[in-house]
């Protein structure tokens, strides 16, 4: 899908506000399905996704960042109909409250890091390779003390049932990935029947092929950024897939 710009709904995380980011020509075939909020989903798409633990960021927090978020959609309203560019501003505004929320996550382990237990990660690391090759082509993931990143190319259910033309939708994929691992990381932890994951995720179709590697990079050195670590490829929870690795490789 480089070189396209798709309309989407952007289920933001722990956010219940919906903004449409306004599509542009030459734009691909949606889909469209429920979860607990409508999502857009565009055929053969590039996600980049985001999911953290439960208790993770205080309520006062996402309160904070949800008022920031709606004040600056506030702005954004109000000058639509100036002379001034403004189709870029929702999906900036977007990724700024998300790296707010990152940044967050990164620097304020406040809450549980249930992830940083070796047999923890081992869990969601399987998760996800499992998920490989089936409903998704893996790029790059890494899982934090606290939350993950994830980048895929969603594949068609076709590969599994020749009367199927679909992709396989996003939430179904993080619903399963999510609740399987969460079943098997508190049997682990000994803590059965509670919450473990975030419930809603936040996810992005990523819309050209600059911008993929701008997020590869952005996942891998993830841990980097947050202290843990000199080098990316030091960090045990973490792939790239070796068509890309070769561009973030350090010399």
């Amino acid at each position: 899908m480089a070189g396209q710009i798709c309309p989407s709904y952007v289920l933001v995380d722990v956010l219940v506000s919906i903004q449409l980011f306004v599509p542009k020509s030459g734009c691909c075939i949606m889909n469209f399905y429920r979860r607990k909020l409508p999502h857009w989903q565009p055929h053969g798409a590039e996600y980049f996704v985001t999911f953290r633990l439960a208790g993770s960021i205080p309520k006062k927090v996402i309160t904070k960042l949800k008022a920031e978020k709606e004040q600056l959609f506030g702005k954004y309203v109000a000058n639509q109909d100036s002379t001034e560019e403004v189709s870029d501003i929702p999906l900036k505004i977007h990724k700024y409250i998300f790296k707010k929320y990152d940044d967050y996550l990164d620097d304020h382990v406040i809450g549980p890091t249930w992830l940083a237990e070796k047999e923890v990660a081992k869990v969601v690391t399987e998760a996800i390779y499992f998920r490989d090759d089936r409903v998704y082509e893996l790029y790059a993931y890494c899982i934090m003390p606290n939350h993950v990143h994830l980048v895929f190319r969603l594949l068609n259910a076709k590969s599994i049932n020749p009367e199927e033309n679909e992709d396989f939708p996003v939430t179904k994929i993080l619903h399963g990935l999510k609740w399987y691992s969460a079943l098997k990381a508190n049997r682990v932890l000994g803590r059965t029947g509670n919450s473990f994951w975030q419930s809603e995720s936040y996810d992005h179709v990523i819309r050209d092929t600059e911008e993929l590697e701008r997020i590869i990079f952005y996942t891998l050195y993830n841990p980097v950024k947050a202290g843990l670590i000199d080098g990316w490829e030091d960090w045990p929870f973490s792939y790239c897939k070796p068509e890309f690795r070769e561009r973030f490789s350090q010399p």
